[in-house]
């Protein structure tokens, strides 16, 4: 098996491109939405003291003039705020400071691929294997590819940043086309997807994400160290496809279902 994984990693390293030396490994960070910047601020000051547990918050009318955004942006940074437990928004009555630290509820709303990229910030992936493996079916139905072949995959623990708690047992899978970039990966600060288009020169045009409940499987109770019968996880498949339509990357993430929820927000057609 370590016989016929290396050779693979030959062949594949047979092929690299030529590495440019105006091409920077680190991955380049795309405009993060201004309401994830004001949401980042207000949450630093929370967690600062700046905004003590019982204070309130300044009204939206005083934060739009500091920030100079609209109305919307300043909501759209209060709910993010809402939703992870700091603080709580009662009409007529203001936004008040509920905890310094957040909930122990880890929230997830995404709407773009910014939105991922700053996930991907914003919290750790630790890496506990890398091997290039042959999929099975169950897991090429899942990530978009043919049965039997090969891609690189990551194994690991997402955590977040303050205090390492898991958020998700995950496991990422990359096209063996890219498999030359396996040494990187370890370091990678900010998702995968965008080190494989700065390094390889491709890009991704759309993200396919499906979430399943489903029983939590063994694997993710050691990770996790929940042994309650019953216990599920939400799994979060996102797949990154190229012009075509192919999967280049691809990550399983099994949530924790008690610990963890997706938020999504959807308005009428035209409106923003």
């Amino acid at each position: 098996m370590a016989e016929d994984e290396a050779q693979d990693l030959s062949r594949i390293a047979a092929a690299r491109p030529a590495p440019s030396p105006d091409i920077s490994p680190a991955p380049r960070m795309p405009e993060i939405p201004r309401y994830l910047q004001v949401f980042q601020d207000l949450r630093a000051r929370i967690s600062g003291g700046r905004y003590p547990v019982g204070s309130m918050v300044p009204t939206e009318a005083e934060l739009c003039a500091e920030f100079a955004v609209s109305r919307h942006t300043v909501r759209e940074a209060l709910r993010r705020l809402v939703d992870q437990g700091y603080v709580e928004r009662r009409q007529g009555s203001g936004t008040q400071v509920l905890s310094a630290e957040g909930g122990s509820l880890f929230t997830q709303s995404m709407r773009s691929l910014s939105e991922l990229f700053q996930y991907a910030l914003d919290t750790d992936f630790a890496i506990t294997a890398m091997v290039m493996t042959a999929v099975d079916e169950p897991t090429a139905r899942l990530i978009g590819a043919e049965p039997g072949s090969s891609w690189l995959a990551l194994h690991g623990i997402r955590g977040t940043r303050d205090d390492g708690v898991p958020i998700s047992h995950t496991v990422v899978y990359v096209h063996e086309r890219f498999g030359w970039l396996r040494d990187d990966f370890p370091s990678c600060h900010g998702p995968f997807y965008a080190l494989i288009e700065q390094r390889a020169q491709v890009t991704v045009m759309e993200t396919l994400q499906t979430i399943t409940a489903l029983p939590m499987p063994d694997a993710s109770r050691q990770v996790f160290g929940d042994q309650t019968p019953g216990a599920h996880v939400l799994r979060v498949v996102r797949r990154y496809l190229d012009r075509r339509g192919s999967t280049l990357t691809a990550s399983i993430n099994d949530h924790p279902a008690d610990r963890f929820t997706y938020t999504m927000r959807i308005k009428r057609d035209g409106e923003r």
